[in-house]
């Protein structure tokens, strides 16, 4: 698959001292040059978050609403890109404990350790009162997101906890049988999408997920890039 050319985003330049720069694209000879030791796991990955009626993003007037946020949307917490479904790959698959911030202060996630202790140390070493702060479980796949026309896209992380924890256990026993068949966990492609459901405490989104194909050979090749490149040791994956 060829690889398509990268636009070069302009910068706005805020200090005049820094001005003169005629043209970025002359500067690519030298570009990856003092990154040959950043792998995959070095760089920040942005989460998906389902959206519900009471997250910022959506509120009007909230300083954190996004322009065209809806309950019920996928958001990217780097880019704040929406979708109501995405196609993607999953990677793998961890268990970790997360602190979150109470939603009546704000919300959003304080963040993520092996242990509850940990958590708790954590807390304490910011100065963080528990009691302003739920600790739990979460589920967490490292996904492939693709684009539009099933190419790689991004990667990013889908957290599950709570009533998401049920839909993360149907889509790893789904994974699980494919691996019976000798498909590994990155070889079948992936809808996300959004179902709505209830309980006691209200309605709610939730996340759906189906089996669409086994991941044709080059988008399979490239998601072994993926994974290797984010879980190989670095002497490999350098």
């Amino acid at each position: 698959m060829a690889k398509k050319k990268t636009e070069v985003a302009e910068v706005e330049v805020k200090d005049e001292k820094f001005a003169g720069v005629a043209s970025i694209e002359d500067r690519s000879s030298y570009v990856g040059r003092g990154s040959e030791n950043v792998t995959a796991s070095d760089l920040a990955i942005p989460r998906l978050k389902l959206l519900q009626m009471i997250n910022p993003e959506v509120e009007p007037g909230n300083p954190k609403q996004v322009d065209g946020a809806q309950a019920g949307m996928i958001m990217n917490s780097v880019t704040e890109e929406l979708h109501t479904s995405l196609f993607l790959i999953n990677l793998s698959f961890t268990r970790k404990i997360v602190v979150w911030r109470k939603r009546k202060l704000g919300g959003g996630m304080v963040g993520s350790y092996e242990s509850q202790q940990e958590a708790l140390d954590a807390l304490a070493e910011q100065g963080l009162a528990e009691k302003d702060h739920d600790i739990s479980e979460n589920p967490t796949h490292l996904v492939l997101v693709l684009d539009d026309e099933g190419s790689p896209k991004s990667i990013a992380l889908l957290d599950m906890p709570g009533v998401k924890a049920k839909k993360s256990r149907i889509w790893n026993t789904l994974i699980a049988d494919e691996e019976k068949q000798g498909n590994p966990r990155f070889g079948c492609v992936w809808q996300l999408g959004v179902i709505s459901e209830s309980n006691s405490s209200g309605n709610f989104f939730n996340i759906d997920v189906s089996l669409i194909a086994h991941a044709p050979d080059e988008l399979y090749e490239q998601a072994v890039d993926m994974f290797n490149a984010m879980f190989a040791p670095r002497s490999e994956a350098a």
